[in-house]
């Protein structure tokens, strides 16, 4: 804590007339000017915004506010990320950060068609806005949950997979 009568000069702290006047009357205002001014200054920063100054990122970044704190802060540093150029090398590394890693598979089908599965843990409406900002306008995307194949399955035989209900089973894809 900053007092003020500290920044007095030597000759100036023998007089009390002055400590009382600092400690009683401007050393509480004082206190509350730093302490707006620590706050305005942690509203700057998204790693340290609370509700206001998440408000305003949300507001440039054109986010709908939806959660709590964490989870807006969260948002906002998702898209704060996404900075151009889009390459095609780091769309999985976005995917990743927002989906997981192995909670989707993305395969490119012909020169203009991008196919992607997305598991049901994953934020699928998430993902699907993250492909419409970051692709061309001229490329088709297919878009669809993951769900459990066969190529999957045949590393288990029948009595394996008889342990397992259904739910179970495509719960597997995870």
């Amino acid at each position: 804590m900053r007092r003020l009568f500290d920044y007095l000069p030597p000759a100036l702290r023998r007089a009390r007339e002055l400590r009382v006047l600092l400690d009683c009357a401007e050393q509480p205002e004082t206190d509350g000017l730093w302490g707006a001014m620590e706050l305005l200054w942690a509203e700057q920063f998204i790693g340290s915004a609370t509700g206001d100054g998440l408000a305003r990122w949300e507001g440039m970044m054109r986010l709908p506010p939806a959660g709590d704190i964490a989870a807006r802060r969260e948002a906002v540093l998702m898209r704060f990320r996404e900075t151009p150029p889009f390459t095609a090398s780091s769309l999985p590394d976005a995917m990743d950060a927002l989906c997981g890693p192995g909670r989707y598979e993305m395969e490119k089908r012909g020169p203009f068609e991008l196919w992607v599965r997305i598991s049901k843990y994953a934020p699928l409406a998430e993902a699907r806005a993250l492909l419409r900002r970051w692709l061309p306008a001229n490329i088709l995307m297919d878009m669809d949950f993951l769900y459990l194949t066969q190529e999957k399955l045949r590393k288990y035989s029948h009595g394996e997979l008889a342990a397992f209900t259904h739910t179970g089973i495509r719960d597997m894809t995870d």
